[in-house]
């Protein structure tokens, strides 16, 4: 029977095939040439039976070692394969790695899928991913580990893991171990992680195994030191994410009591409408991320009458200018460009009488269609200075008449029946 080609090789041919072919055209070849020559014309010019078995043996023994040398070749080449194929599953691995450090959106997942990483790589009992003490005179944290036996194995050689990877975590230093019968681990190899910013500790990547004799070599210390190195990658850019993201929250913080300054009697409106605006999106099974970009486009859905003098009495006109304003500011900013569409079409009209663009249907962005909705709920039952404060129930009533005019009936008939279940409450309103 044919055995299986060697599939994570680089070359997928069969290499050993390919051994014998080079041996049979390199050596069988030659040799079958020079025996015939030695029988058609050196026996026949022999003196004696006695040359001639010598010579027929020297054939045999020249038979023999061609014979050796094959079988050599092709245990090198099986070698040769099977260290291909080694390395290839090792390149596999670390390019999942990568892949999957590049998705992680926060440290401590960048940890995890780094320690689960190790373990795979090296085929160890236990990764781990061990940070400096918090107090100087405290021992270092584990802050991840993956494996078979995972805390297991970091809880049974707490004490001498600590030690050992000391230097890494003070110095930068690699270490490769093995231990001794009587002790607590077999082996240990550990890399230094680079810090996510600039001032801030690093952290260690190890690998342990207590089944003697198992041990690491030069070979893991480098495989640990590739995913170290993305892993170090990986938590610099969590870390630029969060402050994006920090930076992001406390700006649109800043712009909303602004703008709760700025409206006086409405203050609270941009708040309100974000809260009814992710109860809809829940309901319609938006994921999380659309469910943040919905948060906080609702938030800003407003931000334009931070442009417009509400001192005064204003012409419609004027405070129709609201979305577009609103628009304008926030697509100059990256972080918010996406939302911008959501600000400019919040008071467009499922039959096409909004504005400022007329869209109609699901022309509408849906986050838009949503947010309009909660907005016109919130301003029925909310004290404002344009209309006048509805009852809960007369509000849901002007949700139910706008049905297919100035809302999209599916959201009606959701929104309606959310109130109906208690999920959106009179105090969602102000």
């Amino acid at each position: 029977m044919d055995r299986a080609p060697h599939a994570l090789s680089l070359f997928a041919q069969r290499l050993d095939r390919a051994a014998f072919v080079v041996y049979f055209l390199g050596a069988v070849v030659p040799l079958g040439g020079l025996a015939a020559a030695v029988q058609g014309w050196v026996v026949p010019a022999l003196p004696s039976g006695a040359a001639r078995v010598g010579a027929f043996g020297g054939l045999g023994c020249l038979a023999l070692l061609s014979l050796a040398a094959f079988f050599a070749l092709r245990r090198m080449t099986s070698s040769v394969l099977a260290r291909l194929d080694a390395d290839n599953r090792r390149l596999e691995t670390l390019l999942a790695a990568s892949r999957k450090l590049a998705d992680a959106r926060f440290e401590d997942e960048v940890n995890r899928t780094a320690a689960s990483c190790a373990a795979d790589l090296t085929g160890a009992a236990a990764a781990l991913v061990i940070a400096p003490a918090e107090k100087e005179d405290g021992a270092p944290r584990l802050v991840a580990a993956a494996g078979p036996d995972g805390m297991d194995a970091y809880r049974a050689a707490r004490a001498l893991v600590d030690v050992l990877v000391a230097p890494v975590l003070e110095q930068g230093a690699p270490v490769l171990w093995t231990g001794g019968p009587s002790d607590a681990l077999a082996a240990l190899a550990a890399v230094p992680v680079a810090a996510p910013r600039a001032g801030a500790p690093g952290a260690a990547l190890a690998v342990v195994t207590a089944k003697t004799p198992a041990r690491f070599d030069a070979g893991h210390l480098r495989s640990l030191s590739t995913v170290a190195a993305l892993a170090g990658v990986a938590a610099a850019n969590a870390d630029l994410r969060d402050a994006q993201r920090n930076f992001f929250v406390h700006v649109t913080e800043l712009l909303i009591l602004a703008l709760d300054a700025h409206q006086g009697e409405q203050s609270g409106h941009a708040r309100r409408v974000a809260h009814v605006s992710v109860r809809l999106g829940r309901a319609l099974g938006l994921d999380e991320s659309r469910l943040e970009r919905l948060h906080f486009a609702a938030l800003l859905h407003d931000v334009g009458m931070l442009k417009i003098d509400t001192r005064q009495p204003q012409p419609r006109t004027v405070y129709r200018t609201h979305p577009a304003l609103g628009h304008r500011m926030i697509s100059r900013i990256r972080l918010w460009e996406d939302l911008a569409p959501f600000v400019l079409h919040h008071h467009e009209c499922w039959d096409g009488s909004g504005y400022p663009e007329g869209l109609a249907g699901e022309d509408i962005p849906l986050e838009a269609r949503i947010i309009g909705l909660a907005e016109a709920f919130d301003a029925m039952v909310s004290p404002a200075s344009y209309k006048a404060q509805r009852s809960f129930e007369a509000a849901l009533e002007e949700v139910r008449a706008g049905r297919g005019t100035q809302f999209d009936p599916a959201l009606a008939d959701l929104f309606l029946r959310l109130a109906a279940e208690g999920v959106i409450e009179r105090h969602d309103g102000a």
